[in-house]
């Protein structure tokens, strides 16, 4: 046609083609865009949607995971302000719908992949926090960790997406693939990251995005 490309189509197509069917949705609704890592992801969403306003988090998912990366400093360097609530080992919906200000513009999900809390310990579904964030005009950014496609078991992606406004997570991890930070979601709010400036310096390389797309074949010819 003469115009511009994106490096992202062919691979965020093969995303959007294994996601649409197990969401029991059109492709059209949604739309992915990878970035070089998951921590990369959590980074542009936030700043692209949230930057200088308030993002509720339970402390309780306030993680580090490998190699000293912490969920409040991605944050602060994505210029949106954090908002704990609830207790390291309980959370209620109460603690989430007390802690909505007119500066707050989202709600965060963390999945706490490398460690668990048992014992007395209290937790917000997922589906009642989407409940509330749509109650009350917020989006639900979830970091959903690995991650999971049919057909293995939960987390799914997709069960993310019937809640989550914006999922993100790990391409390597998911699939055993090249390292990638994927964030799939509303296809109006994936257009708003896309245009961010922090995109481009977190993007991946074209080597990457050929392995991924070979390995995206690989799971959607079941190989």
């Amino acid at each position: 046609t003469g115009e511009r490309g994106s490096r992202y189509t062919s691979v965020a197509r093969l995303f959007n083609i294994l996601l649409a069917p197990e969401q029991g949705a059109a492709t059209g609704l949604i739309d992915t865009v990878v970035v070089n890592n998951n921590a990369g992801a959590v980074l542009v969403a936030l700043k692209a949607l949230t930057s200088g306003h308030e993002v509720i988090v339970s402390r309780g998912q306030l993680v580090e995971i490998g190699g000293g990366f912490r969920v409040p400093e991605v944050m602060a360097a994505s210029g949106c302000l954090l908002k704990e609530i609830g207790t390291t080992n309980r959370t209620r919906l109460s603690d989430y719908a007390q802690a909505i200000t007119p500066q707050t513009k989202a709600i965060l999900l963390v999945h706490p992949s490398n460690y668990t809390i048992v014992g007395f310990t209290e937790s917000v579904p997922r589906e009642d926090l989407a409940r509330l964030a749509n109650e009350r005009g917020l989006l639900l950014i979830e970091d959903i960790g690995s991650g999971a496609f049919g057909p293995f078991a939960e987390p799914l992606v997709s069960t993310a997406l019937q809640h989550s406004h914006i999922v993100t997570y790990s391409g390597d991890k998911l699939l055993g693939g090249p390292q990638a930070g994927i964030i799939s979601g509303r296809k109006d709010l994936i257009e708003v990251i896309k245009k961010d400036p922090l995109l481009r310096a977190l993007r991946i390389d074209k080597l990457s995005l050929v392995a991924l797309e070979a390995v995206l074949e690989l799971h959607l010819n079941k190989d």
